[in-house]
């Protein structure tokens, strides 16, 4: 393998923690440093300078899939002078791509929430990871009420409401056991959380969501 190209270290780790992930969700924990290496193009030396053991790469993967500030920074960069339907189009491709990336890794790793590190250690204190996922929620349900907030005053339900019922029906329909394909769509999800299951009737005709 010919020597890497030298990078900054921050640099050199995110390159590793991307090419490991396809393959944490292919091999589990059993995948190879080897495989690691030949997938990110560099000698399998350059991971240890990087990470100090394969489990403490494996423990940066899934830091990164679990850390949401990637799609709140995308959802945040959604042209806000789009209609509404095709801004909540766009969030729902990135809530959809993480979801996905998350039930991926806790097949693969078999992990259970609240997920134990590989060296052993509980997992960032109980009451200290769910304080982090408070403010993880709370970040990105921010986010997304910004993104509504041109057209707060189409919806029938509150903008909160609307992220509530939104964040749920992209969880539901794109978890590998409770979705189906045929709802899952980002299109389709964004239809049914805009105008629902039910025909115009007298009572709902003129309903813009």
């Amino acid at each position: 393998m010919p020597r890497a190209t030298p990078l900054p270290l921050e640099d050199r780790r995110a390159a590793l923690v991307a090419a490991t992930e396809p393959l944490l969700e292919r091999y589990g924990r059993d995948v190879s440093t080897r495989q690691i290496a030949e997938a990110a193009g560099v000698a399998e030396g350059t991971i240890f300078r990087a990470f100090a053991t394969k489990d403490e790469l494996i423990d940066a993967v899934v830091d990164e899939v679990f850390d949401e500030a990637r799609a709140r920074t995308a959802i945040a960069a959604i042209d806000r002078s789009l209609p509404l339907p095709e801004r909540l189009l766009a969030a729902v491709t990135v809530l959809q791509d993480r979801t996905r990336r998350v039930f991926a890794l806790f097949h693969a790793l078999r992990l259970r929430p609240g997920w134990a590190r590989s060296d052993g250690e509980d997992p960032p204190a109980h009451d200290s990871l769910h304080a982090r996922q408070r403010h993880d929620h709370e970040q990105l349900e921010l986010v997304l009420l910004d993104l509504i907030g041109p057209d707060a005053d189409l919806l029938r339900v509150s903008p909160g409401e609307a992220v509530t019922v939104l964040r749920g029906t992209v969880f539901a329909l794109t978890h590998p056991l409770l979705g189906d394909e045929r709802l899952a769509r980002p299109d389709r999800i964004v239809d049914l959380v805009l105008h629902g299951v039910a025909r115009d009737t007298p009572h709902t005709e003129g309903r813009t969501c």
